[in-house]
């Protein structure tokens, strides 16, 4: 018997979602067949492929929805994030019972139109994340990484997707393992995730992918700047970063004329090879009553985020509110 053209009761508990159990359930009601195996080559039951995949197709979808894990994925975020939303009540949700648990169901709709109305939320709490980091390793995306073999590597990472190299002078792809283990690649410099600063806001750079001065100035960013004060992530062909004020020295001219130049919010200043990079944003003092900043601070641990942050968000919508009031 050709075991190639049979799948095993595990392989078929695979497929259809269910347990091994359940399995031979199925076959006790008659609705999967297990084949005669006449020579005894295997122990156990072996079910023809064509037979199971047409079972498969015939199932009806009993889920409901989305689980967390797929909305997550869904979202491309993480499932602690989705269930704060559930938690919140900004993403409707449903309760089923399933193999003696009770499971948390999102409809494909409800996910669909929350990411639309809550585009902006979803965004902020990706950034957050720094999917562009790994915290344990000290390692982030296009950080330098060399070996005797390799002069010069970029590490990358697609959304929540695995760790890859990229070798420039080639165009060479490699995976993290065989990059780390057989090139015998390390990083040129650590990054290090630091203590935040206290200063307002963030300048926004949008830098080209894949281009040697970008290259560059992530060099130089991550040798001046803690990851704890900095967001980036990929959109399309452009690499968006989020950063705090920071001072870079030793930097020429052209550098800092390319990252000026790509500034959209914020600014650049240089003089003799030191570049400052400011946010616009600016430190406000307001008096509030009790009541209001024990409202804010309820706002603030809901979201995850600081009191600063929440005011700062209720200000900016009442500030574009009135404005389209106008028109």
């Amino acid at each position: 018997m050709n075991q190639k053209e049979y799948y095993t009761t595990k392989e078929v508990a695979s497929l259809i979602n269910r347990s091994t159990v359940t399995v031979h359930k199925y076959v006790q009601e008659g609705k999967l067949t297990p084949v005669e195996d006449l020579w005894g080559g295997y122990h156990g039951l072996l079910f023809e492929k064509e037979q199971v995949e047409k079972f498969v197709e015939s199932m009806p979808d009993d889920k409901p929805g989305l689980t967390l894990n797929e909305a997550a994925k869904f979202l491309q975020t993480n499932r602690s994030t989705v269930q704060t939303y559930v938690n919140e009540g900004i993403l409707p949700s449903i309760q089923q019972e399933a193999r003696g648990r009770t499971v948390t169901f999102i409809k494909e709709a409800d996910i669909q139109e929350f990411a639309e109305v809550h585009q902006e939320r979803v965004q902020a709490d990706r950034l957050k994340q720094r999917h562009f980091y790994n915290r344990k390793k000290q390692e982030a995306i296009y950080q330098r990484f060399s070996s005797s073999s390799v002069p010069e590597a970029r590490l990358f990472r697609e959304g929540l997707g695995d760790w890859y190299f990229i070798v420039p002078a080639t165009g060479q792809k490699l995976s993290y393992n065989e990059g780390v283990y057989g090139y015998r690649l390390s990083p040129d410099y650590p990054v290090e995730f630091g203590k935040r600063t206290s200063t307002p806001g963030y300048a926004k750079i949008n830098l080209p992918l894949r281009y040697s001065l970008t290259y560059q100035f992530m060099d130089a960013l991550y040798q001046h700047a803690y990851v704890s004060n900095m967001y980036m992530h990929v959109t399309g062909d452009r690499l968006v970063i989020l950063l705090k004020d920071c001072v870079f020295y030793e930097i020429n001219g052209e550098l800092a004329e390319f990252v000026s130049a790509r500034m959209e919010e914020g600014q650049t200043k240089y003089k003799n090879g030191v570049m400052a990079i400011e946010s616009e944003q600016e430190i406000l003092t307001v008096r509030l009553s009790h009541e209001t900043k024990q409202w804010i601070k309820q706002l603030a641990a809901e979201q995850g985020t600081s009191m600063q942050e929440v005011a700062s968000r209720l200000i900016e919508e009442k500030y574009r509110a009135s404005f389209s009031h106008k028109e």
